[in-house]
């Protein structure tokens, strides 16, 4: 994600408490129970990130709406991914 230089949208999947705690700059929160009911809103004409906590939703998620035509990706690891990868890019 972060050496996909295009615009993108990035969905942090995980509860609200711990999106407020802490996630990815710009990512937006869609609890992970919410998001088939918003996946009309989200758009084709651009990559879209999911963060979890681990990886595993987000990869389960990703693959469910790569079927259904967005060009979706998970980030390795989750929000423990994205964090450790910060704290060494800081």
């Amino acid at each position: 994600m972060m050496n996909d230089p295009r615009e993108k949208l990035v969905i942090d999947l995980r509860k609200e408490r711990e999106f407020r705690l802490g996630t990815c700059p710009g990512s937006i929160h869609i609890d992970w129970e919410d998001l088939e009911s918003h996946v009309a809103e989200l758009p084709k004409d651009k990559p879209i990130y999911l963060m979890c906590y681990t990886g595993v939703t987000s990869d389960e998620y990703a693959e469910l709406l790569q079927n259904r035509g967005y060009e979706v990706y998970s980030i390795e690891g989750g929000y423990r991914g994205y964090y450790r990868w910060s704290i060494l890019h800081e």
